[in-house]
């Protein structure tokens, strides 16, 4: 099934509920969502922004060594998650509004250039959006995450292997080390490539609150239930920048 043969439902006389995104792509989506807090909230402990007693009595010794572990269970499960996406994302080519496009394509960037000019001209609180998943330049965006989530990956499973020297992180990451230099290479880049994914991840949830508030009515209903709402005149367009001004 193609991206313009999204399962649909009618309802009433006012609109249709497409189907947007199947029930694999919402659980995972919020696995990728918890795992992302967990992570995000014991990195911040144990890089010292979150506050600490001032002593280092044994009790806070075990907290750390906690949330230590805490970081790379979810570091973990977020991995394995990320992993099953990309093989739901192979297998289930019918659902594959979350991503349509092909990147190497000359209108892939087309629409990335006719996006941002829509969202910075305010256009688009004009009319329905063109496409019924993520449009190209939402895309881009996604990819770019998972690349920077590789590279947390990579770097923190690089430095846990080295409290195992010769275990199977090593053997599997330990080049991580030898390719950046030094370990406190990698720990500078870890947490340098931290502070994108926060800044995507902060522009996602306010985009997607803001879009809904204008009038793309189930954007934010969508991840849970997975249908979102259209009137009964949309439909969906393959090349906008050649229909709208």
């Amino acid at each position: 099934m193609g991206p313009m043969e999204t399962p649909y439902r009618e309802i009433a006389r006012d609109g249709v509920t497409y189907q947007v995104w199947d029930s694999v792509a919402r659980v995972t989506h919020w696995i990728h969502a918890a795992a992302f807090g967990v992570l995000l909230y014991t990195g911040f402990a144990i890089g010292g922004f979150v506050s600490r007693s001032a002593v280092d009595e044994p009790v806070f010794g075990f907290s750390m060594a906690t949330t230590r572990n805490l970081h790379y269970i979810a570091a973990v499960l977020l991995t394995v998650n990320g992993l099953f996406r990309i093989y739901w994302f192979a297998v289930a080519r019918h659902y594959r509004t979350w991503f349509l496009h092909d990147i190497w394509r000359l209108d892939f960037w087309r629409e990335v250039v006719w996006k941002l000019k829509d969202y910075a001209s305010l256009r688009y609180i004009d009319h329905e959006a063109h496409t019924l998943g993520h449009n190209a330049l939402a895309s881009l965006a996604y990819l770019i995450a998972f690349l920077i989530s590789a590279g947390l990956v990579l770097t923190g499973f690089a430095m846990k292997a080295q409290i195992d020297p010769g275990g199977a992180l090593q053997f599997w990451f330990g080049w991580v080390i030898a390719f950046c230099g030094s370990e406190a290479n990698v720990r500078a880049l870890h947490r340098f490539l931290m502070w994108p994914l926060i800044a995507f991840v902060i522009h996602h949830v306010a985009i997607v609150f803001y879009l809904d508030v204008l009038g793309e009515g189930g954007l934010v209903s969508s991840i849970v239930v997975g249908f979102k709402f259209k009137p009964k005149s949309w439909k969906p367009e393959e090349k906008p920048w050649l229909h709208k001004s």
